[in-house]
């Protein structure tokens, strides 16, 4: 297959209705908690992209990343970048999709599969101009996230959507959170952490470089290990007080003046202080706790 076909092919594999129809595949595999189908799925492409799902599901926000319609005009510029290029070895990295084509038969194939009516969970509303997921209120998946205005800055949930999508005109159901160990949102403009709470498998997190002021919220990420919480407007920091996998806690510069929370972790290795008017004597205390400190 020569360049020009690979890209049409890519170019038609990548359109919105095609995305479409892989996506609410998958998510009614996962909404029927047909996990093992969705791991066949993932084996199918593994010569591309490694996805590992779980017995609970944990893998499948992997899957939305790749096949969410939101990413067409991401592929679409990709492609033509590539093909423009002449680049047929990156270009031939995005066929991942091409083995997808019989995905439907792949998951009727699975005995304990059965065709679902999912439209009240979630409906489809297929405009290739301006592509959304609408879903219905669920009170055991989603909760409500409060949404700011653009001069007040972002809450973390929507933060997520521009980061991945560009913009927040788009329904992201909060249990993709829940699939993350690592997670990035420095320089976001976030100014509150609403959804913060759903990373419950978030094992390092930076947040750094933002307007955040409250992080009440982080109280129940209790895996966390790395966080970088450095350049925002923090006063309080007693959530961290029940985080006790902590290892690394970055907090410089922002209007921290009491640290007592921080010496009841003893995992912790770590803490960067810096640019806070914290009194000596309390530095001094963590210090001879056997932190590493600067201040």
């Amino acid at each position: 297959m020569d360049i020009k076909t690979l890209q049409q092919t890519l170019l038609e594999a990548f359109s919105v209705t095609n995305l479409n129809r892989i996506s609410l595949t998958l998510i009614n595999l996962y909404k029927d908690k047909e996990f093992s189908c969705l791991q066949k799925i993932a084996d199918i492409i593994e010569d591309f992209i490694t996805i590992e799902i779980s017995n609970t599901g944990k893998g499948f926000s992997k899957f939305m990343m790749l096949y969410h319609p939101d990413r067409a005009d991401y592929y679409v510029n990709e492609i033509n970048k590539l093909a423009n290029q002449g680049n047929y070895d990156a270009l031939l990295e995005h066929s991942h999709i091409l083995k997808l084509e019989h995905i439907d038969e792949i998951a009727n194939s699975i005995e304990s599969y059965e065709d679902i009516d999912y439209s009240p969970v979630y409906e489809w509303d297929i405009n290739t101009d301006d592509f959304r997921i609408f879903t219905v209120s669920d009170p055991e998946i989603d909760e409500p996230i409060k949404k700011h205005s653009r001069n007040a800055g972002y809450t973390l949930y929507d933060a997520v959507k521009i980061r991945h999508y560009g913009h927040i005109d788009i329904e992201y159901p909060t249990y993709y959170l829940e699939d993350w160990d690592e997670f990035e949102l420095s320089s976001s403009d976030i100014c509150d952490l609403e959804g913060v709470q759903f990373l419950i498998h978030a094992k390092t997190l930076d947040l750094s470089d933002n307007s955040i002021s409250d992080i009440s919220l982080l109280s129940q990420l209790t895996l966390l290990e790395q966080l970088n919480l450095a350049n925002n407007n923090i006063g309080l920091v007693d959530a961290l007080d029940s985080l006790f996998n902590l290892k690394t806690v970055i907090l410089n510069n922002n209007n921290i003046n009491d640290i007592e929370p921080l010496f009841g972790l003893k995992n912790l290795e770590y803490v960067d202080l810096s640019g806070n008017p914290i009194k000596g004597s309390q530095i001094n205390l963590l210090i001879e706790s056997g932190v590493k400190v600067d201040y």
